[in-house]
């Protein structure tokens, strides 16, 4: 997802099984950028607020659809996020 000067919220879902990383790699450029992932069964492996550009992983424990919530304020950069499998781990 590329931001210009974005002031928004913004989401998408993903299925992810038991034992999965998720890869997110986060280029700010300038303004403050948010990012939560959380489960529809109730799980949350991530929350951070005032992202900083990097590469980071997330461990999923248990198999559900995924939400990658995404806050931005007077952002602009670009967030990704890929599914690395099982095997990342």
């Amino acid at each position: 997802m590329d931001l210009k000067q974005w002031s928004a919220k913004n989401k998408c879902e993903l299925s992810v099984d038991r034992d999965d990383v998720l890869q997110i790699e986060v280029i700010r450029e300038s303004g403050e950028i948010a990012l939560m992932v959380s489960g529809n069964n109730g799980s949350e492996p991530y929350s951070g607020n005032d992202l900083q550009s990097g590469i980071f992983t997330v461990a999923v424990s248990e198999a559900d659809e995924y939400v990658v919530r995404i806050a931005g304020k007077d952002a602009t950069g670009k967030i990704m996020a890929k599914n690395l499998g099982a095997e990342a781990k």
